[in-house]
């Protein structure tokens, strides 16, 4: 029989990158994922793979595994990843159970709470904001008179953005936690915890990479484009609607070595990973590292700006192949996709590549909008990944000039649109 790839989670991006690598080498593909979200995003795409085991809960290392084996395959799979960032602990704690005890303990990923912590612990001084934990969002409300503002609540054990609110005052916080409370993780389970940090405001970046044998490895780094959205509750939330990629061959010192310290300090050997941090007044600030890969189209970006395919890298180091490092191209430009959400935004978009005779706006996976209540299993993935009108793709020498593109298409108007803004492409 095929040796067998195991993907826990389906990509919430509609991608699926590790099952095209795994199936061109060969392997037998198996997704296990809720069969509420199999019947979702099927509505607009197939999936891929060989098998689809339908669960009620892919968080659950002990139910994929029993899943697996009343599917009747006779092996174990020789690979396990998990496709979204919910399922990524329990991706590790299959692995675990498959191993061999002479093979070592296998990672856990750890969450954003055992990850500040770590940080904290150790006996080097590290940037990243202050911040308290609480085990429920109603036992936020009785620190209220103490905490700083403005502050930022996120669960630990979230995605996509999803349950992250902006609070200037302890009557923001009242409301957000009241939200908090009525919202529910992937899957329509609970989320585990909540931590507050002072709300620092910077330029905030994403470092994609890989670990093997213990080395890291960076392929590109992304900076950002967050939109910040009011609700009609006055709630105010975040959004990564964009990212601008370029190669990792000039990183400065800091980012490099903020890069080896996650590393060593989590104890990561293998895999893929991207680590969040904001950078104020020159200095990088940790928010949180991911042991998987980026969604939201960023393996393309990687791809496109580097020539490297993150996902086939990834998938080779878990299985023992050996990594021996980069070689960038020579003359790499930034690349940028911003995902559009709004038709005034689309419309501008438009409007900007019609005028300045470069760049393209991508047409999305068109993943419908439900009418669900917030008990649903698919809320979380209907709120935070759902709706996108379009993407928009733009290249440049410098990635300021994709950046103002960007800022400038999600601040203003179509109407204001044709004041002109700098080619970039």
């Amino acid at each position: 029989m095929k040796n067998i790839f195991l993907q826990i989670g389906a990509t919430r991006d509609g991608q699926n990158p590790y099952c095209e690598i795994a199936q061109g080498q060969g392997f037998y593909t198996v997704l296990v994922e809720m069969g509420d979200f199999v019947d979702y995003q099927s509505l607009c795409i197939a999936f891929p793979f060989d098998m689809i085991l339908r669960i009620d809960h892919p968080e659950n290392h002990v139910e994929v595994l029993q899943a697996y084996m009343n599917a009747g395959l006779l092996k174990q799979p020789e690979v396990v990843l998990a496709g979204f960032e919910a399922y990524n602990q329990c991706a590790g704690r299959v692995r675990e159970m498959l191993s061999n005890s002479h093979e070592g303990q296998s990672f856990i990923p750890l969450d954003k709470y055992a990850q500040r912590m770590a940080l904290k612990t150790t006996n080097i001084t590290f940037s990243q904001p202050n911040f308290r934990f609480f085990s429920s969002a109603h036992s936020i409300k009785d620190s209220r008179d103490v905490l700083s503002y403005p502050s930022v609540i996120k669960p630990i054990d979230g995605g996509g953005g999803l349950g992250i609110w902006l609070i200037k005052t302890p009557e923001d916080l009242d409301s957000a936690v009241n939200k908090l409370a009525a919202t529910m993780n992937y899957g329509g389970r609970l989320f585990s915890g909540f931590i507050i940090e002072n709300y620092l405001q910077g330029e905030e970046y994403s470092l994609q990479g890989v670990v093997c044998n213990g080395r890291p490895f960076a392929l590109t780094c992304c900076q950002k484009v967050i939109e910040v959205t009011e609700n009609n509750d006055g709630n105010i939330s975040f959004y990564e609607s964009g990212h601008v990629a370029e190669a990792a061959n000039k990183l400065p010192k800091e980012f490099i070595n903020l890069m080896h310290f996650c590393c060593e300090t989590f104890n990561y050997q293998q895999g893929a990973f991207h680590i969040d941090f904001i950078v104020v007044d020159g200095v990088p600030y940790f928010l949180e590292m991911g042991f998987r890969l980026s969604g939201m189209g960023v393996v393309n970006l990687v791809k496109e700006t580097t020539g490297l395919n993150w996902a086939e890298i990834a998938f080779n180091i878990e299985q023992g192949k050996s990594f021996e490092g980069i070689t960038y191209l020579p003359h790499s430009p930034a690349v940028g996709h911003l995902r559009l959400r709004q038709a005034s935004h689309l419309s501008a978009a438009e409007f900007w590549v019609q005028q300045n005779q470069c760049g393209n706006v991508l047409l999305p996976i068109n993943f419908p909008q439900l009418n669900i209540s917030s008990e649903s299993s698919l809320y979380a993935d209907l709120t935070r990944h759902a709706g996108i009108l379009g993407t928009l793709r733009l290249t440049a020498n410098d990635t300021r000039e994709i950046l103002t593109a960007f800022h400038g298409i999600i601040s203003t108007s179509r109407a204001s649109a044709n004041k002109g803004l700098q080619c970039a492409e």
